[in-house]
């Protein structure tokens, strides 16, 4: 009797390890990707002066509020990482990712100052040729007696600028370690560097920045690692949030790259070309993939593309839920997801694509509530359309004024928000006719909101709100 107490008491406790191994699921981006909190009761008005619970002053930050326990994380500018206590609002720690930390071996240290040397002598080159290009350009407008000899001559200094700009471009090692300037691909005003969402295992929280940084810090705030993954590329600044799934970060600046959450160290690469929507994790069977905006699904474990061209969703995100994937940018196209890893080469679409109305990029991502698929692109015309069969069911405008819809749509209990950066959400009943609750005017945010219980948490432009009765 007592070794079978003992056996029992082991299985039990070996049981306990393993759910906490696999741990709870990540809570990031949309905090489970969907928008969705189903038994959220928060109030249905709101302003700057009503039912505020709280309120701090924060610098600018896109990044959508992330919950844990009595924990809340969030980012702001220029590359911080915020944990604030969300009962009250004060800020527990912050910690700033900056390339100043990031130190070169040795022997990368001389190979950056040889290629720095070189880089001296071809940014002047490159500086020569594009003045005397300007000029040869002006010859021909100008002087069309000459313009045949000009053309000739533009092109004999073109073909040399893209020499000397490819030879830049091959000191890998010095490029790696210049720090992006506010030019290059993983900055813009509107989304500064810290657009990307953390995420968070319930034991460490993971973040990234527009300056090509990616971090892991205990709940404390002691940092665990800082990795300098890669320059981003995407133009208009970085904004797609990291994916964590198990034991692999997956970051998209320039590559798809995955991370250890070990040590941040590079586990396999993927050439793909980035933008700013944030790819969704879901199972196959028992294999992790992720689909990206860009319409490919990709195994996690090592990075292998499992189907491509699904759909393409732009700036914003697919909508894995209830076995099937959207897609949601000019058209909706819907999926069922497999049920094993045997994918097949060709997906067959649940539907027509079904076209939507829209103006401007598609930086919303969609919602999912009762069958029904709630689209918006930037301009606010809304869409919603049948899960089951793609059929509009209707399309409204709804007239947020001036500014565009950064904000992705979110449901709280039987209501849907839709936001402008203006601050401006209307509150929506859910079904299949228009039906306005509410219209709630706050500061300017681009972040999309996050309910818990009696509460709603906004990241503006300005500063973190906690909205309740």
């Amino acid at each position: 009797m007592t070794r079978l107490v003992i056996v029992l008491l082991l299985l039990a406790l070996g049981c306990g390890v393993g759910d906490a191994a696999r741990g709870e699921p990540p809570v990031g981006f949309r905090t489970d990707g969907t928008g969705r909190y189903p038994a959220a009761k928060p109030p249905l008005d709101w302003s700057k002066d009503k039912n505020v619970v709280w309120h701090i002053d924060l610098k600018q930050s896109n990044a959508v509020p992330v919950i844990l326990g009595k924990r809340l994380f969030t980012c702001a500018e220029p590359c911080v990482l915020l944990c604030v206590n969300k009962e009250d609002g004060k800020i527990l720690w912050q910690h700033e990712s900056s390339w100043k930390e990031i130190v070169p071996t040795e022997q990368e240290k001389g190979l950056i100052e040889i290629e720095r040397k070189q880089d001296d002598v071809l940014k002047k080159e490159q500086s020569d040729l594009e003045k005397e290009g300007s000029a040869l350009r002006k010859a021909i407008r100008e002087n069309p007696a000459t313009k045949a000899e000009s053309e000739v001559k533009l092109a004999v200094v073109e073909a040399r600028l893209d020499k000397v700009r490819t030879q830049r471009k091959a000191l890998t090692t010095f490029n790696r370690y210049r720090e992006p300037g506010k030019d290059a691909g993983g900055y813009h005003p509107t989304g500064g560097y810290s657009s990307a969402t953390p995420v968070t295992d319930g034991k460490h929280v993971y973040v990234i920045f527009g300056n090509g940084l990616a971090a892991c810090y205990d709940l404390d705030g002691k940092r665990q690692w800082l990795k300098l993954v890669e320059h981003p590329t995407a133009a208009y600044g970085h904004g797609a949030s990291p994916v964590l799934v198990g034991d692999k970060l997956l970051v998209h600046f320039s590559d798809l790259v995955a991370l250890s959450t070990k040590d941040g160290s590079e586990e396999w690469r993927l050439k793909l070309a980035p933008n700013h929507g944030t790819a969704m994790h879901t199972r196959l069977g028992a294999v992790d993939v992720i689909v990206h905006p860009q319409g490919p699904v990709i195994r996690v474990s090592d990075g292998t593309v499992l189907a491509k061209n699904l759909g393409a969703t732009g700036p914003n995100s697919p909508l894995v839920q209830d076995g099937k994937v959207f897609f949601a940018a000019g058209q909706v196209r819907g999926y069922a997801l497999p049920t094993s890893e045997k994918v097949p080469e060709k997906w067959e679409p649940l539907w027509k694509p079904r076209t939507i109305k829209g103006q401007g990029y598609w930086f919303p991502s969609p919602v999912l509530h009762d069958g029904l698929i709630y689209a918006m692109s930037s301009k606010p015309i809304l869409s919603v359309v049948d899960a089951k069969t793609g059929e509009l069911v209707y399309e409204e405008d709804l007239e947020l004024g001036a500014g565009d819809c950064y904000p992705s749509l979110s449901l709280a209990g039987d209501r849907v928000y839709a936001s402008s950066d203006n601050g401006t959400t209307v509150v929506l009943k859910p079904g299949r006719v228009f039906e306005e609750l509410a219209r709630n005017k706050l500061e300017p945010f681009r972040s999309s909101l996050v309910f818990e219980g009696k509460r709603m948490y906004v990241r503006t432009t300005k500063g973190l709100w906690c909205i309740g009765e």
